[in-house]
């Protein structure tokens, strides 16, 4: 049962995530940055961003969300493309575990299809930085049906943590994120 509370609390923060990109975000500097610019690459190269349990790649043109938003949502970490096309990456952090990949699936649809107008394009089992999960690409909008969104999200257990790796964009953005999306992917490493 602590899994289902957990995955309640994620519906929540996964909401406000998509509320905050629907106001597209707040970036700003932070004095608390953890970036640093990848030895020896040139500007178009990917920036390491780096926490205590992973770090990944910021592509040019994406910004860190302010630790405020971040803090104010849940997430461990996030990035941002603050020019269109808009799009953002977060990384929430669970101490809650799946017992096994069946939980992880059914209980991820579960609190994803409380989103309003949910609609599940996929859901294919996945592999980030060789660690097996889930990946759910979907699409949902407010209450009148307008500002649709698209989200993926991959939802990886690892080291008893559960982690929810998720790009959101607006619906008729999402195809041209899709190479940053896998970049940003491909960079993710778990500490």
């Amino acid at each position: 049962m602590r899994f289902w509370r957990l995955r309640s609390k994620l519906t929540a923060v996964l909401v406000i995530v998509a509320l905050v990109v629907g106001g597209w975000l707040v970036f700003a500097p932070d004095n608390k940055s953890s970036t640093s610019v990848i030895k020896g690459a040139d500007p178009a190269k990917l920036v390491t961003i780096e926490t205590a349990d992973f770090k990944y790649g910021k592509p040019v043109g994406w910004a860190e969300i302010s630790s405020k938003t971040l803090d104010s949502t849940g997430a461990a970490s996030g990035i941002g493309r603050p020019t269109e096309p808009v799009a953002t990456f977060s990384i929430k952090v669970s101490n809650a575990v799946p017992k096994d990949n069946n939980d992880l699936k059914n209980s991820t649809l579960n609190e994803l299809k409380k989103f309003t107008n949910f609609q599940l394009m996929s859901t294919v089992d996945t592999k980030v930085d060789g660690q097996a999960g889930q990946k759910f690409t979907y699409n949902f909008s407010d209450s009148s049906g307008k500002n649709k969104t698209t989200q993926q999200m991959s939802v990886i257990p690892y080291k008893q943590k559960t982690f929810f790796l998720l790009f959101s964009s607006a619906a008729g953005d999402y195809d041209k994120q899709t190479g940053d999306f896998a970049s940003i992917l491909n960079s993710f490493k778990f500490k």
